[in-house]
């Protein structure tokens, strides 16, 4: 084989490979960018969790996208049943906004919003706007607040939730 057939195949393989890449990332909803972060079992690189003791919080997004908006946070769920007409549910949404602000105050970047793609890859986007974000400090405040009286109320009416919890024995508002 000479080696103008050989670079006319790889040239052609490359291309292949780059339009399989931008479909599947179209697919999942995942920017185009510049994926710098993950925390996904069996990926090349391991994230460290990102922390700020300025708003007292610490997690790991599943992957961090460098766009030319600024880096996106994406998170990805197992659910099956995701809230409908596009929703994300709450405990979805306060997750989202704090890989956010994390990303924010640690890495110093711009970030104009966040992904949670549910099973099935149904795509949502969580925009940081300033409201959101004052949503973020007030929950953070309560939460605090909370750990610091050694007090939170149950905040649902679901049998199932109860029954992973794992403070459930020790509380006084269990549902079983």
């Amino acid at each position: 084989m000479n080696i103008q057939v050989l670079a006319a195949t790889l040239v052609v393989l490359a291309f292949v490979l780059f339009l399989l890449a931008a479909r599947s990332r179209k697919k999942t909803g995942i920017p185009a960018g510049e994926v710098f972060y993950q925390d996904l079992p069996g990926q090349p690189f391991f994230g460290e969790p990102l922390r700020s003791n300025a708003l007292g919080i610490s997690g790991k997004p599943d992957c961090l996208v460098r766009t030319v908006d600024g880096t996106v946070p994406v998170e990805l769920k197992n659910s099956s049943k995701p809230p409908a007409r596009g929703g994300i549910y709450p405990n979805h949404m306060i997750q989202a906004l704090a890989y956010c602000a994390l990303v924010e105050d640690q890495m110093k970047a711009r970030v104009p919003y966040a992904l949670v793609i549910y099973a099935g890859q149904q795509v949502r986007r969580v925009a940081f706007t300033e409201e959101r974000r004052q949503w973020l400090l007030q929950t953070i405040h309560e939460v605090e607040m909370a750990r610091a009286h050694l007090t939170a109320n149950r905040n649902h009416e679901h049998r199932g939730r109860c029954v992973g919890c794992g403070v459930r024995s020790n509380c006084d508002q269990a549902l079983l």
